[in-house]
């Protein structure tokens, strides 16, 4: 089906034609007239597959011009760098509207957004603490609210925003359009869909834990990361990468995979975590979807939302814990019905994990021999070394001390001291003698 086919304003069809969209995708045909209807909505399907037009397009086209500075549509999202992106796309689609969109998450000065806020919206994008944040400031009253959409609400309850969530849901009126679209739905979603929803439609474009058909996906054992990174080097130096997500399992492993890669491949990727700055996160996304870096060494922070065209491939160099995250890490390739390849390096203890997420899936994932030249390696970095608990005192007393001694022998007692300053002892003694006397 095509846009056309279905009462979208003028407005919104010229901007589509301008982005080349035409045809619908399975969830944003199933999605949009239920949303159009007023009905309170669930949206599942694979990452990719054009959600956030999904719940955009009708929206937009019910969102009618007012005076009133009070937004009366809220986004959530779990990400800065979602809200930067859903913000974008608002933009894209607004551009023959006057709408005012504002997005506030946290990482940048929160005055200038109040000043934003102050000014007047239509459509607010936010992550849930900044905006709570704001809204405790008095400055943006979201009673006036008549659509809240959630984008991947089981990320934010991941990342611990339930709070947040809940009391922003009672700052919201009672009579509102909720809509949630998501890859999964976990069971914690499902706890708060019924504490806050009204009676919704569950709309499965591809049930959790299908995989994208167009992905194809292989594995290779490597012990350690040193193994890991002389694969990783064969595969960029030789293989058909032309744009790649290397994702780790933490903020350090990606500082000393990124300081690796830039020795051997100097200027050609990036490095992507949460103790990087806002500003230099952005700036990554910006150069990587202009084709200045070839890739984005990452943690799972930008496995969710970021839509970036004609990513060839996704790299596991250390596999994730949650099946889950793994759909969602492998959806940054393949999206837009295009190709992708996704390559995930298997150490022992990932094998039960592996064998999970194959199930989820209900896929078998072939595993490849190493490429010739790639010589595995027994060699580990600092952080896989096991501490040896020997070379090291174990202290039942942390006030325990070696020295010369007996060893049942007391230590000797300290000498107690006064350290209190002279000058406040005498006040003590004076301000004392003065209350006698009254």
């Amino acid at each position: 089906m095509k846009f056309q086919d279905i009462k979208l304003t003028k407005q919104l069809l010229n901007a589509l034609n301008e982005q080349g969209i035409t045809d619908m995708t399975p969830i944003q045909e199933k999605a949009i007239p239920k949303v159009l209807a007023g009905n309170d909505v669930i949206g599942i399907a694979q990452t990719g597959t054009g959600k956030t037009l999904a719940y955009l397009l009708p929206i937009l086209r019910d969102l009618k011009y007012t005076d009133s500075t009070h937004p009366r549509v809220l986004i959530l999202v779990p990400t800065r760098e979602l809200a930067v992106q859903v913000a974008s796309e608002v933009e894209k689609l607004t551009e023959y509207m006057s709408t005012r969109t504002i997005a506030v998450y946290g990482g940048t000065n929160i005055n200038t957004q109040k000043k934003a806020v102050y000014e007047g919206c239509d459509i607010i994008i936010g992550t849930p603490g900044r905006l709570y944040d704001i809204a405790m400031t008095g400055l943006l009253r979201l009673k006036d609210i008549k659509k809240i959409v959630i984008d991947e609400c089981d990320e934010m309850l991941n990342l611990g925003f339930r709070p947040q969530i809940q009391r922003i849901f009672d700052l919201l009126p009672t009579k509102r359009q909720n809509l949630m679209f998501s890859a999964t739905i976990t069971s914690d979603v499902d706890d708060l869909v019924e504490t806050f929803f009204r009676k919704t439609e569950r709309i499965i474009a591809a049930p959790s834990g299908t995989p994208l058909q167009k992905i194809n996906q292989t594995a290779f054992e490597a012990a350690n990361f040193n193994s890991k990174y002389n694969l990783l080097k064969h595969l960029l130096s030789e293989g058909n990468i032309d744009k790649t997500f290397i994702f780790v399992q933490s903020r350090v492993y990606a500082d000393i995979l990124f300081a690796r890669i830039e020795e051997d491949f100097p200027e050609q990727f990036g490095v992507i975590h949460s103790n990087k700055s806002q500003n230099f996160r952005l700036r990554m996304v910006r150069e990587f979807k202009d084709n200045q870096l070839k890739g984005i060494v990452a943690t799972d922070l930008v496995s969710r939302g970021i839509d970036i065209d004609n990513v060839s491939h996704v790299i596991n160099f250390d596999l994730t814990d949650d099946k889950e995250q793994y759909m969602h890490r492998i959806g940054r390739t393949g999206r837009a019905e295009a190709e992708g390849n996704t390559i995930s390096f298997i150490k022992e203890e990932d094998k039960a994990m592996f064998e999970e997420i194959q199930s989820f899936m209900n896929l078998t994932i072939p595993f490849s021999e190493l490429p010739e030249g790639v010589e595995p390696t027994t060699q580990l970095i600092p952080l896989e070394e096991v501490p040896d608990i020997h070379d090291a005192p174990t202290m039942l007393n942390p006030k325990h001390s070696f020295g010369d001694g007996e060893k049942n022998q007391a230590s000797p007692k300290e000498e107690k001291r006064n350290i209190r300053p002279i000058e406040k002892k005498l006040a003590r003694k004076k301000q004392r003698k003065n209350k006698r006397k009254k």
